[in-house]
């Protein structure tokens, strides 16, 4: 029986992506990336959540209309990719770790559409991408999506934020609004090949304004994004 999920899971999250991602090619030749990017995005989570038997519970989806913003979560699980390609406004671009460019068909679709890819090994060329960032939100007016721990969490707990958003924060002086994702570790954790059906609670805080952020100021208000993640998942 676990075989038969776990090739079920594979199989059906490997058919999304050539399924979502063939279409988007498509897409491409006749709508604006970003208008792409949201429906490919959309799709594709609310499909993966549906086959793996996850429901979300949402706290403050208002919040999510409040844009241009800069969207941060903490990384739980797997699932929060399934999720946030769910949930996300349009006009939202997702900052990825540069491995996923490197992957066949979702690479490629990342690429064309855009997708910002940072390399977090290497600083000079993740303070690149956040130029990148900084670029395509003055010019373009889209919002962005982050996760400031840099990587999904081993043990549950929250990990330490790094300051990427930040600075973007203080560059553009976009808010930042975030989304706080409960209950995503026990379901799918690190050491698991796949999830166990359940729920998901979602907490998208007010946006925090930025505008009289400066550098000096950054460990304040990493503290604060810190607290407001830390209150949900207690």
């Amino acid at each position: 029986m676990k075989i038969l999920k776990l090739f079920s899971f594979y199989f059906l999250l490997s058919f999304s992506v050539l399924w979502y991602c063939t279409i988007g090619f498509i897409l491409l030749l006749f709508k604006p990336k970003k208008d792409v990017i949201f429906w490919v995005a959309h799709h594709w989570g609310h499909f993966n959540l549906k086959h793996s038997q996850i429901t979300l519970e949402l706290h403050g989806q208002k919040n999510l209309a409040r844009t241009p913003a800069i969207f941060v979560i903490n990384h739980q699980s797997m699932l929060d990719i399934f999720i946030i390609s769910a949930l996300l406004p349009p006009k939202t671009l997702p900052i990825a770790k540069k491995s996923f460019g490197t992957i066949p068909i979702l690479g490629w679709f990342l690429r064309a559409t855009g997708t910002i890819l940072i390399d977090r090994y290497n600083p000079s060329k993740a303070l690149e991408g956040m130029k990148q960032a900084k670029g395509i939100i003055e010019q373009q007016g889209l919002s962005i999506v982050m996760a400031p721990e840099g990587t999904r969490t081993k043990t549950g707990k929250l990990q330490p934020l790094k300051k990427g958003a930040f600075y973007l924060a203080i560059q553009t002086g976009l808010p930042i609004i975030p989304i706080t994702i409960v209950g995503a570790y026990d379901l799918f954790p690190i050491s698991s090949w796949i999830p166990k059906r359940g729920a998901v609670s979602i907490y998208i805080d007010p946006p925090l304004p930025t505008k009289h952020w400066s550098i000096e100021t950054i460990p304040a208000h990493m503290e604060e994004l810190r607290t407001i993640f830390l209150n949900h998942l207690r």
